[in-house]
């Protein structure tokens, strides 16, 4: 891959991206006995390719399944230890960690290898399976979602980097594809299955359980992982190695990117715009992030995020495509169960279930795009047209959804999730063909640091919105009625409050509901919009070799 190339340029030479050493050195670009003699990297039989792939795939599903494992079981386990305050903190820790770990496996997978790196991502999220299935106080359970999370970044970030090495980029997004439908498989399988597991042996067997799905993991990578050398390639002492790292950089980095979260985190539940602690949070990341930046333009010799991959249009849109896409799903993720445990007096699960077609989207989104993109050798159309309908399906959310939603208006998500698929594969072509292969794995770390930055977004400012707009629409719906302000209180903090109203009052409360839903639909649609609108800039290279 070049980064000068025009957008008519061919980026993939016969013998694959940026293939132009000689006989002699590929006979020589060996690495833990990965290529026969006289083999490119990215000349593998398909057999190899999808078993090397297949293995990979063990430690996405985890990853994956990891999330939805705890959002089953969250509400259990504070309940446990009579701490439902800290309950949400189960599930925000483990991303917090993964979006401030995300950027740093790319530049360490640069000096350690990929194999190295990974496996030790994997550890590091069984470690935090342990922590969690051990705990005795909601403070170690939380402990260890942190350590998880910092272990899943790695597993689910360099599988795509490791593809990117192992194939050429114009089939990286039929193998990308497969990662797609792994990771949805494993996000709606983790919250039933936890769930069952939860019920009958109690709710550290969930974590319990993961842990010799990662003992798997570790061994089939260990055995059958097999990575070229890279271009250029200069083997060193773990020392030298080791002083590489920008670890000042890192740390301001990860740091900085915490701080932005929490403030996010804190700002969407706060009484008042003037709060206090999301003000200081917000302040340190600015300040943090404007640090890191000094350390990486004048003190680093490898930093750890090079900033002259932001000087890229290319790389840029990239990252704000997916953030944007991620931000829209998650803030109508947030609110459809809800919408439905409202209007329709749904249970939990039968709420739940609501977002499938959401999900299906997603898979199909990936197929379509991979199947598309391998074909065409073109990824931007696919890119436009994943903002278009996520933008179509938010409008009818607005327009349509008025809290007599019939079974097939519930599939009005289906295109925003269809539209988030799309970009998830056509991005990561996009990135991959605007950047070195030397730059890939930082700056593909960087798209999957932009989608968790993304995704705290879309719920928090959608949350925000929500709670602002339900309580101004319950205080008007209720104004004149008997004890309104009092009826407006409890149904904004208690669903069972509003599904065990009757008649009149019901209607009027969920009147007022409908605002925040339309209202928080409508952050969805302007993020959906946002990306279509960048989409428009994203410069397409020819990837046909």
């Amino acid at each position: 891959m070049v980064s000068t190339s025009d957008e008519t340029t061919p980026l993939i030479p016969e013998a694959g991206i940026g293939s132009q050493t000689s006989q002699a050195e590929q006979n020589t670009n060996i690495e833990d006995g990965s290529i026969r003699e006289g083999q490119s990297p990215k000349e593998d039989l398909p057999k190899s390719k999808i078993g090397i792939i297949a293995v990979l795939l063990v430690g996405v599903f985890i990853a994956n399944s990891d999330g939805s494992l705890v959002l089953a079981t969250y509400g259990k386990i504070s309940s446990d230890f009579n701490d439902l305050e800290s309950g949400r903190w189960l599930l925000t820790a483990s991303l917090l960690a993964s979006c401030a770990a995300q950027p740093l496996y790319g530049k360490i997978s640069n000096i350690f290898g990929r194999k190295h790196v990974l496996l030790t991502a994997y550890s590091i999220f069984g470690l935090g399976c342990i922590i969690s299935g051990s705990g005795h106080s909601m403070t170690q359970i939380i402990i260890g979602r942190v350590v998880g999370g910092a272990g899943g970044a790695g597993m689910v970030s360099l599988v795509s980097i490791l593809i990117s090495d192992l194939v050429s980029l114009k089939d990286v997004a039929s193998y990308r594809s497969y990662v797609n439908v792994v990771q949805t498989t494993g996000r709606s399988i983790g919250g039933p299955l936890g769930g069952y597991i939860a019920q009958t042996l109690g709710w550290r067997w969930p974590f319990y359980s993961e842990f010799p799905v990662v003992l798997l993991a570790i061994i089939l990578v260990a055995w059958k992982l097999e990575v070229p050398k890279r271009e250029g390639h200069i083997e060193e002492s773990p020392w030298k190695k080791l002083k590489r790292i920008d670890f000042v950089g890192s740390a301001f980095l990860s740091v900085s990117i915490i701080a932005c979260l929490l403030a996010l985190n804190f700002f969407s539940n706060a009484e008042s715009w003037s709060s206090l602690v999301p003000i200081i949070l917000a302040v340190v990341a600015i300040l943090l992030m404007i640090a890191f930046c000094l350390v990486e333009k004048f003190w680093a010799k490898e930093p750890i995020f090079p900033l002259q991959l932001l000087t890229k249009l290319d790389t840029c849109t990239s990252y704000v495509i997916l953030a944007c896409q991620m931000a829209a799903q998650l803030g109508m993720m947030s609110s459809v169960p809800l919408y439905f445990q409202v209007t329709k007096r749904a249970k939990s699960g039968e709420a739940g279930a609501y977002l499938v077609p959401a999900v299906v989207g997603n898979t199909v989104g990936g197929l379509i795009t991979g199947a598309y993109i391998n074909r065409s050798g073109r990824y931007k159309l696919p890119i436009v047209l994943s903002g278009g309908l996520a933008a179509i399906a938010y409008t009818l959310l607005i327009v349509r959804w008025r809290g007599h939603t019939k079974i097939w208006e519930s599939l009005y998500v289906f295109p925003g999730g269809l539209g988030t698929g799309i970009a998830y594969s056509a991005v990561f072509i996009a990135l991959a063909a605007s950047v070195t292969e030397d730059e890939m794995a930082i700056a593909g770390t960087g798209l999957y640091t932009s989608g968790g930055i993304g995704s705290v977004i879309g719920i928090s400012v959608s949350g925000a919105v929500f709670q602002w707009w339900t309580k101004k629409g319950l205080e008007n719906a209720l104004n004149g009625v008997e004890n309104g302000l009092e009826i407006a209180q409890r149904a904004l903090s208690d669903v069972g409050y509003v599904n065990n109203l009757e008649g009149y009052i019901h209607g009027l409360v969920v009147d007022g509901y409908l605002t925040g839903f339309r209202a928080a639909f409508l952050v969805s649609l302007i993020f959906s919009a946002s990306s279509f609108t960048v989409s428009l800039l994203v410069r397409e290279h020819n990837l046909r070799s």
